[in-house]
């Protein structure tokens, strides 16, 4: 936890700065994951009748949003580095002074490469490993090749004192490498920031290949995380808060006043410019307001934003809910669970149900075990 940057972000929420926000460059990407909410081909964008932004005109956007108050950027895709001309694109960012990070698969990260980024340091890289070995790469991108090469910029930017995050993406297909990817990061003391939850695709069409778990499948990884990283002790508090209902009066409306709207930083300190110009609170929903900060102020869209972020009313089909602890339900993943912020999303509420029941049979077997 970054709690320097958790101050500042807190300090922009109430003075209404863009203090972080995310340039998704393209679409397009060398892997054809069975998760991805974005991914495009060259070939669909055309038909869309859209294209990819040029270099220059990000340039122009980013000195808006730096004079805005913009400090924290987030470089990603698709795959960024297969934007045309991002070495341009990054060095310019580089020089306005943005704290730069980058979220990428890592395949196309070599020896070349990191030399560059150590010249030009990013705040941080963010790498997703997909698995543990090869076949595991082959099932869910299309890529065997793609795990020595992702493992290879993962040890080469940890060598090169560049700070990287390891992202992991869990879906059926590399459930039995849990294990294997959260030691990986142990080994290196590296960070692993594991998804046990993921979205359905929300910004392009559903196709046969998709997958994901089934609640109770994405509960039990979630438990089994959370006992892998952490020490018994650690654990067992762990799983005695996670269990406890909060209690809720009747007619609690769960905050009166400020819970009632977003919370998260998305259009409260922080937003997100997607690939075709569209700019929004979160990458992964149009909710609740879309701008176009290429064809007016960047800073007129961010007051309109955050406005509206502020004052429309959002999981009011959470309200009373005793698990609301647990399930920490995020509008985003409302929304693309029922395609509106307000109603309960069946198959989160199967999780976080699944999920307490888990750590409350894990509780009785510890206690069972002391008492023997």
């Amino acid at each position: 936890m970054e709690k320097y940057s958790d101050y500042l972000y807190a300090k922009a929420s109430h003075q209404r700065i863009p203090l972080g926000g995310a340039f998704e460059l393209s679409p397009v990407c060398n892997f054809a994951c069975k998760m991805c909410y974005v991914r495009k081909t060259p070939a669909q964008i055309r038909a869309e009748g859209k294209r990819q932004l040029d270099w220059q005109e990000w340039v122009s956007l980013a000195e808006q949003c730096h004079k805005a108050g913009t400090l924290f950027l987030l470089l990603t895709g698709g795959e960024p580095f297969l934007y045309p001309h991002f070495r341009e694109l990054y060095i310019q960012l580089h020089k306005m002074g943005f704290l730069l990070s980058i979220n990428t698969n890592g395949t196309l990260i070599d020896e070349a490469t990191i030399a560059w980024l150590k010249e030009y340091a990013p705040h941080r890289v963010n790498i997703t490993l997909y698995g543990g070995s090869e076949q595991t790469y082959e099932r869910i991108c299309g890529s065997a090749s793609g795990y020595h090469r992702a493992v290879a910029a993962i040890r080469g930017l940890k060598e090169a004192g560049i700070p990287v995050v390891i992202n992991a993406s869990m879906i059926p297909e590399n459930a039995g490498d849990q294990e294997a990817i959260l030691q990986f990061g142990k080994d290196l003391g590296l960070n692993v920031r594991m998804a046990t939850y993921m979205f359905p695709p929300s910004r392009r069409e559903t196709e046969k290949t998709d997958s994901r778990f089934t609640p109770e499948e994405a509960a039990a990884m979630f438990v089994h995380k959370a006992k892998f990283l952490q020490h018994s002790q650690d654990y067992v508090r762990w799983l005695s808060s996670q269990v406890a209902e909060e209690k809720v009066q009747e007619g609690n409306d769960w905050g009166n006043h400020r819970e009632d709207y977003m919370q998260c930083r998305a259009g409260r300190s922080s937003f997100w410019i997607s690939w075709d110009g569209t700019m929004t609170a979160c990458g992964i929903m149009p909710f609740p307001l879309q701008l176009y900060p290429f064809l007016e102020p960047f800073a007129d869209c961010w007051n309109k934003l955050t406005d509206v972020v502020r004052t429309t009313p959002v999981l009011s089909g959470c309200k009373n809910c005793p698990r609301r602890k647990l399930c920490k339900p995020c509008v985003a993943m409302i929304y693309t669970e029922t395609g509106t912020p307000d109603q309960k999303a069946p198959y989160l509420c199967a999780m976080a149900q699944c999920a307490q029941d888990m750590m409350r049979k894990e509780l009785e077997v510890i206690k069972c075990e002391k008492a023997e």
